[in-house]
């Protein structure tokens, strides 16, 4: 008589690909079927994306797509399994974001159930869908969803955390819809096909993933921004009680900085990423320093204004929170974080003018994501949790 076993499999294999517009990351993550445990890299690395004198969006989307090709045939040549699935986490200026307020209200009482909230998500991306056909035709460029997150609901005007199956005579759905143009889509895909064959391959956002994340890690924090400086372009999310209820970005990133020292110096990208990195370590020659601190002066005013109009476009029915959370690169995190904290513009703006300014570096997430090989990439690490918490949802 024999025996037959059966096993289960106690993980799934996911290959995320953080998509910047400094660099573009990949890892390959073990996501555990068990809640209790954490997701685990493996596996990652990092490819920057060329720093250029001039931007020429055609000339940085073949930059990207270079970079990532080698950070997915990385991963591939690493023979550490197939993944199950590939998730590409897209910063900007690669998505946009669209927050919305869907609502709805009633004479009578009403149950909240998943019915209700699939028709009123379908009305309002059918609406969506709609505008940017009229808008944009079937042109390549013409934005996609990618993720459509419900981020907050409200029954009766009071936000609920578990809402499934109450009455209510109203509700308020906050959602964060991100799109990206079709073109960039197909060249992600046909990109990453070639290291990994047939394997679904999804898309999402990093301020949905940092939002999520950042939410898990500091649950006594209930409103915050989110601040990321990209290579081009910075981010900023704003949270209020718990729900994410805005992001915008303006065009200004470490490839900026970088760029403006090229021009004013007259010098080549690599000795201007080394006359910063010695500025920082305070080993720069006086002469190079009384040439380089104009120029800083300069880009730190420019990066600041641009900031704070950026704040002055948020709803003035939001408050601007004590605390900030920044994800950045680590070569130029030591100067934003001294632009950040003498920034008075933001200190005159908060309650009580104490700020507080707290960067992700990645160790801190280490309770929330194992690390098998190489360095804590906040990134990455952020972008694990949130595959994470997503899993979660939909067991």
């Amino acid at each position: 008589m024999g025996f037959l076993f059966t096993s289960k499999k106690k993980e799934k294999l996911v290959a995320i690909f953080d998509i910047g517009s400094g660099s573009v990351g990949g890892a390959l993550v073990s996501i555990p079927f068990d809640k209790k445990s954490l997701p685990t890299i493996i596996k990652s690395t990092r490819t920057d994306i060329v720093t250029r004198k001039e931007v020429d969006f055609n000339l940085f989307l073949k930059d990207m797509i270079l970079s990532l090709g080698f950070a997915s045939k990385s991963l591939s040549e690493s023979r550490l399994g197939a993944p199950d699935e590939i998730i590409c986490v897209l910063a900007s200026p690669w998505y946009i974001s669209e927050t919305r307020l869907i609502k709805m209200s009633k004479e009578h009482s009403f149950a909240f159930t998943k019915k209700v909230v699939d028709e009123l998500l379908t009305k309002e991306l059918s609406s969506l869908n709609t505008l940017y056909k009229n808008k944009y035709g079937d042109i390549e460029s013409k934005p996609e969803v990618i993720e459509h997150p419900i981020v907050g609901v409200s029954l009766n005007g009071y936000h609920v955390d578990e809402p499934l199956g109450k009455k209510t005579n109203s509700i308020e759905i906050n959602m964060i819809i991100s799109l990206t143009p079709k073109i960039c889509l197909d060249k992600i895909k046909d990109t990453i096909s070639k290291s990994f064959h047939s394997t679904p391959i999804s898309f999402s956002s990093f301020i949905v993933a940092s939002y999520i994340s950042v939410r898990d890690k500091y649950m006594n924090q209930d409103s915050y921004l989110l601040l990321d400086i990209g290579g081009e372009v910075t981010d900023v999310g704003i949270i209020s009680r718990g729900v994410l209820k805005d992001s915008i970005s303006f065009p200004y990133g470490k490839k900026t900085l970088f760029r403006d020292i090229c021009n004013k110096l007259k010098v080549e990208p690599r000795d201007a990423h080394e006359i910063f990195s010695l500025f920082n370590k305070e080993t720069l020659s006086e002469k190079e320093k009384e040439k380089l601190i104009p120029i800083l002066e300069s880009i730190k005013k420019s990066w600041g204004g641009s900031f704070r109009e950026c704040i002055n476009a948020l709803p003035r029915t939001l408050t601007l929170p004590n605390v900030m959370f920044l994800t950045i690169d680590s070569d130029i995190k030591e100067w934003f974080v001294k632009v950040i904290n003498n920034e008075e513009y933001i200190q005159s703006m908060v309650p009580n003018k104490k700020f507080t300014l707290v960067t992700l570096d990645g160790p801190e997430f280490l309770n929330m994501c194992n690390v098998k090989s190489g360095t804590c990439d906040p990134f990455l690490m952020i972008e694990s949790i949130n595959v994470m918490r997503k899993m979660e949802m939909y067991d």
